[in-house]
C-alpha cells in the first residue's frame, strides 16, 4: 500500500485503512482501547517518524478518532492559550 490509489490522497487513504481496521474489530466485539491497538498497528507504510505519510496519518487519526469517539487523544491546545500559559504576549 505504499502508493496513492485512484489519486487519493494519504490521509483520505489513511482514514480508509482505519476504517477498515476499525469496522474489522468491532466485528469482531473489540473493545475501544483495543481498537485504538489495531488501527495504531495497522500504519500502512514502512518509515514513520517525519515523514509526510505518517503526519497526514496523524492528521486523519486524530479525525477518525474524533468521528468515532475512540480514546486517546491528547487535547489540542490553541496558540493563543500556549502564549498565555507560557507568558509570552507582550
Amino acid at each position: 500500500m505504499a502508493e496513492l490509489h485512484n489519486g487519493i490522497g494519504y490521509a483520505i487513504q489513511s482514514y480508509l485503512v482505519m476504517q477498515k481496521i476499525y469496522d474489522n474489530e468491532l466485528a469482531k466485539g473489540a473493545a475501544p482501547a483495543e481498537i485504538v491497538a489495531a488501527i495504531d498497528a495497522g500504519y500502512p507504510w514502512e518509515r514513520r517518524g517525519t515523514s509526510h505519510r505518517y503526519r497526514r496519518w496523524l492528521d486523519a487519526r486524530r479525525e477518525f478518532f474524533e468521528d468515532y469517539h475512540l480514546p486517546g487523544l491528547r487535547p489540542i491546545e490553541r496558540l493563543s492559550e500556549t502564549i498565555k500559559r507560557l507568558n509570552l504576549s507582550s
